[in-house]
């Protein structure tokens, strides 16, 4: 694999050299890569997304909800776009130290304005992404220091204390373990224990926040108090061995139905399919077995 940083077009730069939100990620277990969308396709991405939304069979709730708009890479280029920014893709590679795949297709999610919710403290939440979970990443491997996983969440809005920006705790991808049954009880209360380390990931419109699987955090739709939705597109990234969380199969089937493919840079349309459309490959020889259990249906949490 080749960790040469690439050499980005002048409208795809982030702010500092490559190197350094690697540095960043290695050392905090999340960076902030900025640039990845520029304004006119966050503008674009928002109507297209609203005019899936105004698709989608039934009507979500207007607030206090967070719901997903399937096929984003079949109905915007965009997406297709932001998804594969040479840049955000080397971070993730480089990090993982291998070549990748997304574990289910790039995810546009909507948070809704809290209002039933403002003021509680709904209880569970916290948890560490895939591939760690309870019933795919059994606890007793976690002293495998390789590690398996990083979250690739596409910020269309800007990610705030005031719209739930999700809730972290700092360097807890370290610990190597599950979020302890204490931080899904009472409640989450930042500041008070067990939560008094908690933090929130903030961010601005058009950045990539990426944070290392094991990192506990919990989407906190509580605090939008913003009044607005929120916008993110998400993905699960891991080594191209490991299985998908859901099936991706459908969603190849929607994309490869549409134009889309021949609309975009052979560039962009190379790395979709490689992330979204390109069987699991052969685990390396000593891996582990990661995902024992069926494929079946998963919640994707942030």
């Amino acid at each position: 694999m080749n960790l040469t940083p690439p050499q980005l077009p002048e409208d795809q730069k982030p702010s500092r050299p490559l190197e350094t939100y690697l540095a960043e990620l290695r050392e905090h277990g999340y960076t902030v890569l900025d640039g990845v969308v520029d304004k006119a396709a966050l503008a674009r991405i928002r109507e297209d997304t609203d005019a899936a939304c105004k698709a989608l069979g039934e009507r979500p709730p207007d607030f206090d909800d967070r719901f997903g708009v399937p096929n984003s890479i079949a109905w915007s280029r965009d997406v297709c776009r932001a998804v594969t920014h040479p840049g955000a893709l080397w971070v993730m590679r480089a990090y993982l130290e291998t070549d990748i795949h997304f574990c289910h297709q790039p995810a546009m999610t909507v948070l809704r304005p809290a209002k039933e919710l403002i003021g509680h403290h709904p209880e569970s939440g916290w948890h560490s992404d895939y591939p760690y979970h309870p019933d795919v990443y059994p606890e007793d491997r976690w002293t495998d220091e390789t590690i398996y996983g990083v979250q690739f969440n596409i910020c269309i809005d800007a990610f705030r204390t005031d719209n739930a920006a999700t809730q972290f705790v700092p360097q807890s991808h370290r610990k190597q373990c599950f979020p302890p049954v204490e931080m899904n009880r009472g409640g989450t209360r930042m500041g008070v224990s067990p939560h008094e380390a908690v933090a929130q990931m903030v961010a601005p419109e058009g950045s990539a926040l990426i944070y290392d699987s094991r990192i506990w955090h919990r989407a906190c739709p509580e605090l939008n108090i913003s009044g607005s939705d929120r916008l993110a597109i998400l993905n699960a990234v891991c080594p191209n061995w490991v299985r998908p969380m859901v099936d991706k199969r459908p969603g190849v089937v929607v994309y490869r139905d549409s134009d889309m493919a021949s609309s975009l840079p052979a560039s962009v349309a190379e790395e979709i399919t490689r992330l979204c459309c390109t069987p699991t490959q052969a685990a390396p020889v000593g891996s582990p077995n990661i995902l024992e259990k069926p494929i079946g249906p998963r919640k994707i949490n942030i």
